[in-house]
């Protein structure tokens, strides 16, 4: 467990350092976009780390009530917020394409319910 927070602390530090270094002002979209998928990435590695410390009977068996409440709060914080920003986010995007016809959106395919994140359009 240590080693885990030690790493999280390199990753903070260094996550912390390069967004107020506001470098992604004048960042092109490339850099722009790697820099998104790079925090995806971690994102998604902390929350499966979660997700994997709350299916651990040794870890939950031992938890008090209080920091399971704090789980909680944080994790439906974190979840309404991103679901919140996702839904503005991919309708901006679909009236920006619509509006500027920057993508044929006839092209698009209709995607079933899917574990990974791909944007999923119903025209």
């Amino acid at each position: 467990m240590q080693d885990w927070v030690n790493e999280q602390k390199k990753i903070l530090e260094i996550a912390v350092k390069s967004f107020e270094s506001k470098n992604y002002k004048e960042a092109d979209r490339l850099n722009l976009l790697l820099a998104s998928r790079t925090a995806c990435q971690h994102i998604s590695r902390t929350i499966k780390g979660f997700e994997n410390w709350l299916q651990n009977p040794a870890i939950i068996s031992v938890m008090p009530k209080e920091m399971l409440e704090e789980i909680y709060v944080k994790i439906w914080k974190l979840m309404i917020e991103l679901i919140e920003f996702d839904i503005k986010h991919t309708s901006d995007f679909l009236n920006h394409v619509k509006d500027k016809q920057k993508l044929d959106i006839s092209s698009l395919l209709i995607r079933e319910e899917r574990t990974d994140r791909s944007p999923i359009y119903s025209l």
